[in-house]
């Protein structure tokens, strides 16, 4: 076992920030599935992706979004960034990566057999999916952009944001296939990694006694990964399982190769979170640490760490309980992957809610 934890208690009172939530993207009737937000600072201005779709969660015809904010207050209506090629195909954000000339933004794609459809739409569960890319889009200005390139399905990492790690390399996280390239724009040389070897993920786990809630994850499940980075350059990767806990694995060599994941003692809600450093060096965790209600996602919390591996400080950035408006397949959930960036001594935030909404906030580090 990873000696990774936060300490989870129950009856803890965490404190609660002023997180200043605001909502930038409501459903409508026509479109009413809202998820994946990932945000990036480029030429002065804040830039939001999402992906946008009628009413079940990747179904045929998702297409990613983007809006952009020059003060994260006041932001432009959301335009169509990018659509999928058929009318089999689906896209989704899959993080950007932003220089002083330049931004990328990476998205997904993936079609449906033709024979996994019932009146053109998905059914429940993954069948049927082929063809999956990564179409890759540029912009010098943060407005126009052009597809620059296509990278094969384990060729790039795509879960969060592209960050570069202390060797000057770049690194994407995913789950079970990372990526990195030492090309500074982002845009070549990248090489996939595989975390963990196929049909381990799907082994079932009894390294911790089953708890209340846990009988129907029976699974591993691992995948949608985020990272930190420690001094010494040793990078530990958390992937989200199908339990009540984080499993992790750790790279020696900058990303290009990586240990058997292990399980660790860091809770979660069965759902994607989002790791980084502030300023100051500590790291944190945004993030649904309460492991029940499984799925159900309810509260969004801020936890930290001075050494990476024991996260003893706690903090809520929201815990209203938001109700959904329309139904959809797997539209479980009410805070969903959360993505951040650290700017001016802010920690900005975004997420969807009931994976209608698209919100974002902001709490100043003088809280912490």
């Amino acid at each position: 076992m990873l000696a990774v934890t936060n300490l989870f208690d129950a009856g803890e009172k965490r404190k609660k920030l002023e997180s200043h939530l605001q909502i930038i993207h409501e459903p409508t009737a026509a479109w009413n599935y809202a998820h994946h937000p990932f945000l990036t600072w480029f030429g002065g201005r804040f830039i939001l992706t999402f992906s946008l779709g009628t009413h079940d969660e990747d179904d045929v015809g998702q297409k990613v979004m983007v809006t952009t904010s020059e003060d994260f207050v006041n932001w432009t209506v959301p335009r169509e960034l990018a659509v999928p090629e058929t009318g089999r195909s689906v896209l989704i954000p899959s993080g950007p990566w932003s220089t002083e000339e330049s931004v990328n933004q990476y998205l997904l794609q993936f079609s449906y057999q033709e024979s996994v459809l019932v009146n053109g739409h998905r059914q429940p569960g993954s069948r049927g999916r082929e063809d999956w890319c990564y179409r890759v889009f540029t912009s010098d200005d943060g407005e126009n952009y052009t597809e620059t390139g296509r990278l094969g399905i384990h060729e790039f990492g795509g879960n969060m944001p592209v960050q570069r790690l202390s060797s000057g390399r770049l690194f994407s996280c995913g789950g079970q296939y990372c990526a990195w390239t030492d090309d500074p724009r982002g845009l070549c040389g990248w090489k996939g990694a595989q975390v963990f070897p196929d049909g381990f993920a799907r082994v079932h786990s009894l390294q911790h006694p089953l708890l209340p809630g846990e009988v129907s994850d029976t699974s591993l499940d691992l995948c949608e990964g985020s990272f930190l980075q420690f001094g010494d350059g040793t990078v530990l990767m958390l992937l989200r399982s199908g339990t009540p806990y984080l499993w992790g694995s750790i790279s020696e060599d900058q990303g290009q190769s990586w240990s058997l994941p292990q399980p660790t003692d860091f809770t979660d809600n069965r759902t994607k979170f989002f790791l980084g450093r502030l300023p100051d060096g500590r790291y944190y965790h945004v993030g649904t640490p309460d492991p029940f209600p499984p799925r159900t996602r309810h509260v969004l919390a801020l936890s930290l760490s001075d050494d990476g591996m024991r996260f003893d400080q706690h903090f809520l950035l929201e815990d209203r309980q938001f109700k959904g408006r329309y139904p959809g397949l797997d539209k479980n959930g009410i805070y969903g992957y959360p993505t951040c960036l650290t700017r001016d001594g802010t920690l900005y935030v975004t997420c969807s809610i009931n994976k209608e909404m698209i919100c974002v906030m902001h709490v100043s580090l003088s809280e912490l």
